[in-house]
């Protein structure tokens, strides 16, 4: 029980918070909105990749439930209010930045590396594996966003004057 209502305080602070530099995105930027999104994204490959917690349905992190569904909403947001170029930039701007990330850790690994003084080195190990995580997620982010905008698109023939339930009925959490 207490999992569960954290995740949807979780949730609802990730939602609140988006929103609201969305709600700003005329006055503040609509950069403000993307870099909040991109910064997110490691943190929520993080979660995914070590954080799980039980509940009376099995195993579910964080990562995934809360910040890579909301991340898909938002983006559904962004395509809603502005267009699909502007849908493209983040996906763009993640996938660049992984493949930038990969790359500049690959020379990382060319590097003598001295320990710290107090004995302290790097976990490149532990990087290699979150480069290749997030490329992965963004892959899927860009695949995931293509279908629900096309669902929402689809839906739209239906259920024309109901914006809320097209929304609803392709969220990723139902």
């Amino acid at each position: 029980m207490l999992n569960g209502s954290l995740l949807l305080a979780e949730a609802v602070l990730y939602f609140g918070a988006m929103v609201t530099l969305f709600r700003f995105r005329r006055r503040i930027g609509l950069g403000v909105f993307i870099c909040a999104l991109g910064v997110m994204h490691f943190l929520e490959t993080y979660l995914a990749s070590t954080f799980y917690v039980a509940l009376p349905f099995g195993m579910v992190s964080p990562g995934s439930a809360v910040m890579f569904s909301g991340k898909l909403v938002m983006l559904l947001l962004l395509y809603m209010k502005e267009d699909a170029a502007t849908v493209r930039q983040p996906i763009y701007g993640l996938l660049l930045g992984n493949a930038l990330m990969i790359a500049l850790v690959l020379v990382l690994r060319l590097h003598a590396i001295s320990p710290l003084p107090d004995g302290k080195m790097p976990d490149i190990a532990f990087i290699d594996e979150m480069g290749w995580l997030m490329a992965w997620g963004t892959s899927l982010l860009f695949v995931d966003a293509i279908l629900i905008i096309l669902l929402y698109e689809k839906l739209g023939a239906y259920l024309r004057h109901l914006p809320l339930a097209r929304t609803w009925l392709r969220s990723p959490a139902c």
